[in-house]
């Protein structure tokens, strides 16, 4: 999940130069990228009437041009988005925002090369930029280098300690490495620091949910769907809290369908309403699923499992990889789900053993691995 940039509070941000004389000030205030999204609209318009104008200055046309980029990233158009920032850049080659936009541009390419160079390229125009190191962090954090990810993002936070956004990405990591304490205070910091922000609240209640506080994570998944509705892993992770919770099925099966219904790809989304339907001896509804379910790729076995089309053998045969980190992963939602299978069909000491594999060899970050755990206590 890549997500939004919020503005920072160092001026450097995206800065459009003083009023020009030319422009209208009002235009040049709402042509600023400040990455929220419900204002991409307005901010395109205003950068559009700026840019049009043909009295304005030539800072100014590139500093619209670079708001411009970072509103047309946010909508997530990375073409019309890279030829403004190249505009931008054509016009001003020390316009560092241009730069920090363009590098997120080619991020959301997969362009990590060029991502990386325009990043070095804005620090070198600006040591002290908080939003480069912040943006220079995630990149690393997204290539799996959490050792330059993290003095980035400790570098972000050091210049600017109000940066919500670069202590979320920073607990993110430390989530990533699986320090729960050190990721909870970053939650917490982001929240503090900018309490609208649902991802925030989404992450710490993963990191309440891997700490066993289902309350907590309910609490928290509930103000994420509150603060953003359209998002289904909020609904997914609340929907896995309340199953897991006990006598919640009811509502739990509310959330896996709202989830499926928001993104009707997701294959955990339906594996896990089917649990809670088996649970609560509701009709069914993985066949009707699965036919919009990519069924070529991982978890698909499993899903063809639970219909029936494969054994456990077959399961587990399909979970084999030839890359070790795939095939642990893999291997562990086998033993979760078959041993969910078990205890729905009444196999307790079956069901016990598979669990207890999965508790053990499922990686913590997993939400199969929580569940587990949580899963063995009544069985014990």
């Amino acid at each position: 999940m890549r997500s939004l940039v919020r503005a920072p509070a160092l001026a450097t941000f995206l800065m459009l130069c003083s009023p020009a004389f030319a422009a209208d000030q009002a235009d040049l205030d709402r042509c600023k990228f400040v990455g929220e999204l419900n204002k991409a609209d307005d901010g395109i318009s205003a950068c559009d009437r700026v840019v049009g104008d043909t009295k304005i200055s030539t800072q100014d046309r590139a500093n619209a041009l670079s708001s411009r980029c970072g509103w047309w990233w946010a909508k997530k158009d990375s073409d019309r988005a890279l030829t403004d920032c190249n505009q931008a850049i054509g016009i001003d080659r020390n316009l560092t925002a241009a730069y920090l936009n363009r590098g997120n541009v080619y991020l959301s390419k997969s362009d990590f090369e060029h991502a990386l160079a325009d990043f070095n390229q804005a620090l070198r125009l600006d040591p002290k930029n908080a939003w480069g190191y912040a943006e220079r962090g995630n990149l690393y954090k997204s290539r799996g280098d959490f050792d330059h990810a993290l003095i980035d993002l400790n570098e972000a936070i050091k210049l600017d300690p109000g940066y919500a956004l670069a202590h979320f990405s920073r607990g993110d990591l430390y989530k990533s490495k699986g320090d729960v304490a050190n990721a909870m205070t970053d939650m917490n910091d982001t929240i503090r620091l900018d309490p609208n922000y649902a991802p925030a609240y989404f992450v710490r209640g993963r990191l309440s949910y891997m700490l066993g506080n289902s309350p907590a994570a309910l609490e928290d998944f509930g103000k994420a769907i509150k603060l953003n509705d359209n998002e289904a892993t909020s609904f997914f992770n609340r929907g896995v809290a309340y199953y897991v919770t006990g006598g919640r099925n009811a509502d739990a099966i509310a959330d896996f369908k709202k989830a499926s219904e928001l993104d009707p790809k997701d294959a955990y989304a339906a594996l896990w309403r089917e649990l809670a339907e088996r649970r609560n001896n509701s009709p069914s509804h993985l066949a009707e699923a699965a036919k919009q379910l990519d069924m070529t790729v991982w978890p698909a076995p499993v899903i063809r499992h639970f219909l029936g089309e494969l054994n456990i053998e077959q399961t587990y045969g399909a979970a084999f990889d030839t890359d070790p980190t795939t095939k642990t992963a893999q291997t562990c939602e086998a033993n979760f789900y078959s041993g969910e299978l078990a205890l729905l069909t009444k196999n307790k000491k079956e069901a016990q053993r598979l669990l207890k594999l999965a508790a053990d060899q499922c990686p913590p970050s997993f939400i199969e691995s929580t569940a587990a755990l949580a899963e063995l206590i009544p069985l014990k």
